[in-house]
């Protein structure tokens, strides 16, 4: 269906302007806009066009006013898939994610859905922040006539964007108690003594990924799992003294869901077991 409604060739600035950007360039004002079933609202902008339909509810296309739209937005589209280096191009779209300014101590920063970025051009009064809890996907000539943006001061920072969407995409499915046990009693342990976040703070230069076991049971009804904490070379003493209190008071929360927790294994990012880290599930760090 759709491959019948593209025609070639395309109108020529659209190859021009895709290639100048990359995943991970951000687009300046891109709109918001998304379908909610007005019976049953969520967001806010929901309730109020809800509240403004009356007696006429049902599908809507809510698309948002250019003033209440996110300052810029972030490329979340293959650059490969972005550019199509090719004579019959295939793929009319790309995917656009909201970036907003956020307080530097704003909680929404924790979220796993929240990265935060490094734009060296743009100014703001906090640390900015892409969300992908939504994508809006928009075609091509939205790129002509206008420059990219710089999200990251340089590749690497590209990379573990590029990274991170693919982890993203491909993770497994986990059961719920997981978040709890991980995040919620990170944040926890952080929110209840200055000192913790001390230590969080120090553990987290030192963290290079977390890695989860499922020693009984699966993914999706877990009976005992392991987590791994991989170090950026041998874990400081700051490192293994956090995770240890965590340790503490994550074992609780996780009986409590059912689920035994054993104690915190070590891993070196210099010299990991391969076979090993195969074997386990990445989860993203809520330090």
């Amino acid at each position: 269906m759709i491959d019948d409604g593209i025609h070639h060739p395309w109108p020529p600035p659209i190859a021009e302007a895709a290639a100048k950007f990359l995943q991970g360039h951000l687009l300046e004002c891109p709109p918001l806009f998304y379908v909610a079933d007005l019976r049953h609202p969520i967001w806010q902008t929901s309730r109020v066009v809800a509240e403004e339909a009356g007696d006429e509810l049902g599908v809507d296309f809510i698309d948002l006013a250019e003033d209440d739209r996110p300052p810029y937005g972030i490329i979340t589209t293959q650059s490969c898939d972005l550019a199509e280096e090719r004579d019959d191009p295939l793929q009319p779209w790309f995917a656009v994610a909201p970036v907003y300014c956020v307080p530097a101590d704003a909680k929404v920063l924790h979220r796993e859905y929240i990265v935060a970025l490094r734009p060296p051009t743009l100014v703001g009064d906090g640390v900015w922040v892409v969300d992908l809890r939504i994508e809006m996907p928009l075609e091509k000539g939205m790129l002509v006539d206008r420059m990219p943006i710089e999200a990251f001061p340089d590749e690497p920072g590209y990379i573990s964007f590029a990274n991170l969407l693919a982890r993203r995409r491909g993770r497994p499915a986990l059961a719920s108690v997981f978040h709890d046990v991980i995040a919620g009693t990170t944040r926890a342990l952080t929110d209840e003594n200055k000192d913790y976040k001390k230590l969080s703070r120090k553990a987290r230069e030192n963290i290079y990924k977390l890695l989860l076991a499922i020693q009984d049971g699966t993914r999706l009804q877990p009976v005992a799992a392991k987590l791994y904490v991989v170090t950026d070379g041998q874990a400081t003493a700051e490192t293994r003294e956090f995770f240890d209190l965590w340790w503490n008071d994550a074992r609780i929360v996780a009986d409590e869901r059912g689920l035994q927790l054993l104690p915190t294994g070590w891993l070196d990012a210099q010299s990991v077991d391969l076979r090993l880290v195969d074997d386990l599930v990445e989860v993203r760090s809520p330090l």
